[in-house]
């Protein structure tokens, strides 16, 4: 599975949003896959620029939530 489909699918499962280091966490434990933090950022910034998601800093960690739209798309293709 690529590294931004399964970024997308941890975030839609997590509408109030989820961690950077819970992100990294879920990918290694529900995907096997373990990215580097410049192959994750490169994603997330993809993301955020689609209008998919939202990232913020939160103390030393980002926290990432996926906008409305997004959830709408999701909900629509279901």
């Amino acid at each position: 599975m690529p590294l931004h489909r399964a970024v997308l699918e941890i975030v839609l499962s997590k509408p109030e949003g989820v961690t950077e280091s819970k992100l990294i966490e879920s990918l290694k434990k529900e995907y096997q896959i373990e990215p580097s933090r410049s192959e994750l950022y490169q994603v997330l910034m993809k993301l955020e620029l689609q209008d998919l998601i939202h990232v913020e800093q939160v103390g030393k960690d980002f926290l990432i939530k996926v906008t409305p739209q997004a959830k709408q798309q999701f909900l629509e293709s279901v």
